[in-house]
């Protein structure tokens, strides 16, 4: 099919999706991954020609993601997550509403706002961040648990690992903040 076949919208959705589904991959493993020419994915990724219904389902199939994906009519790739309940994700029910209560809102209740939540949940340090946190959760608990007819040396020690400990988080924090909105370079002159 070519691009005069095509509505715009989906059209310009496809190229950026098959991009995203390409990503490091060089252009020659890509094509044998699909069982296509280097010529014809080649013109899938700049735009210059749109798959027909069978070579869609092939890309579908292929790369485990959904064909509405494809065409930008899903921010899902595959399309069984669209659908993923609280239940599934082990969210309690409040913070489920909360989630739900800022995305359908129209505004943004109590701060949360679902764009920014899942960007810090994608980010790659994330689940560093939440195991820092659990670590330090339960050296807390085993250290309220040491304290009780501890000697002040002791409490004293203990307070140092805390605080190391916090320290911790704060620096996967920090990783985690950086990645999402870098600082400006302040040393160069602007």
């Amino acid at each position: 099919m070519h691009r005069d076949e095509n509505n715009s919208a989906i059209f310009a959705a496809f190229p950026k999706a098959f991009r995203a589904l390409q990503g490091d991959m060089p252009l020659s493993e890509f094509a044998k991954k699909l069982g296509m020419s280097q010529a014809l994915v080649r013109t899938y990724l700049d735009g210059t020609r749109f798959p027909d219904f069978q070579a869609l389902q092939k890309i579908s199939d292929l790369c485990e993601v959904s064909v509405d994906w494809l065409l930008g009519r899903s921010a899902f790739r595959v399309e069984e997550n669209a659908n993923i309940t609280a239940k599934e994700m082990g969210l309690s029910e409040n913070a489920a509403i909360l989630l739900q209560n800022a995305n359908n809102s129209g505004t943004q209740e109590e701060g949360l706002y679902p764009q920014l939540v899942s960007s810090i949940i994608e980010n790659k340090h994330f689940t560093r961040f939440i195991m820092q946190i659990r670590f330090y959760k339960s050296r807390v608990e085993e250290v309220e648990a040491n304290l009780k007819g501890a000697p002040p040396s002791m409490r004293d020690f203990y307070a140092y690992r805390l605080k190391a400990e916090k320290a911790a988080v704060t620096d996967v924090l920090n990783d985690l903040l950086n990645d999402m909105v870098p600082p400006p370079d302040f040393k160069k002159p602007q």
